[in-house]
């Protein structure tokens, strides 16, 4: 969960930017969760509650941030579609495949111990939003990937699932030259994936992520996620990102203790 959250805070300031410099500093004045992290602890406190049913909490979260927004420097920039469906009273399930239900899924991979469970629960959080069959297998791929990692700790053994998803990962040269701003879980997760396990650690992870001119704060928070059950978050990430977020959202650094106190996450 954490790995997602300091993913999206230090990648904020680069969406929309076509960042292509991996030497940027990790946390700047503006650094801040966006919607990704705010998705994250709906999810979170849904598995906290024993829940089940992750809609009320995802769709509430959208009213929560106009409560709330003022205290982040940046807009948690809902995606339109998202926005939309709330405001229309949320009803039934929204056809989408865009990177959010992959964004916001990783509380699910620490949640449950066996992979029929993560999968599951990676549907039901999908399904309220990212209802599409490419949104759930979005959803469905990184909460593998999650498991996978936290319970071998080997990036092998976490390609091999995810390309049970998508076939082959691209390698990190051709996405450094060809990647271009997706929103789509089918244009982002397979690159998110392919970064995780390419990687050496956390941090190489995200400035990857955020580098690519792409979208940023979510390719960070959906790398991030999986790079944080392979290697861990180091301690000053850690410690800058809670700072943060309690800072800007206060209670979601509660929520984040609770969470790993009961589930675990390093």
């Amino acid at each position: 969960m954490l790995g997602a959250i300091a993913g999206d805070i230090i990648g904020s300031v680069h969406e929309f930017s076509r960042n292509s410099d991996a030497t940027f500093p990790l946390f700047a004045e503006r650094s801040c969760p966006t919607d990704d992290s705010l998705l994250t602890w709906a999810v979170a406190e849904t598995i906290l509650k024993g829940e089940r049913d992750y809609k009320p909490r995802i769709v509430g979260m959208l009213g929560y941030f106009e409560k709330h927004g003022h205290n982040a420097p940046l807009s948690a920039a809902f995606g339109s579609g998202f926005s939309g469906w709330v405001y229309d009273g949320a009803p039934g399930e929204h056809d989408s495949y865009g990177n959010g239900s992959a964004m916001r899924v990783s509380p699910v991979a620490w949640a449950f111990e066996d992979l029929e469970t993560v999968l599951e629960h990676a549907t039901l959080s999908a399904r309220p939003s990212h209802a599409h069959p490419e949104g759930i297998k979005g959803a469905q791929a990184v909460a593998a990937a999650i498991w996978t990692a936290r319970m071998y700790r080997n990036s092998e053994a976490v390609r091999a699932v995810a390309e049970n998803f998508y076939g082959p990962l691209p390698d990190l040269e051709h996405i450094r030259k060809t990647h271009t701003y997706n929103e789509t879980c089918q244009g982002c997760v397979p690159e998110c994936l392919a970064i995780a396990v390419g990687t050496p650690d956390y941090e190489s992870a995200v400035r990857f992520a955020a580098s690519i001119r792409g979208d940023a704060d979510t390719l960070a928070a959906i790398t991030g996620s999986i790079s944080q059950a392979l290697w861990g978050v180091p301690r000053a990430i850690r410690e800058q990102s809670l700072t943060i977020a309690a800072r800007c959202y206060p209670g979601m650094e509660l929520t984040l203790a609770e969470f790993e106190a009961k589930y675990g996450g390093y």
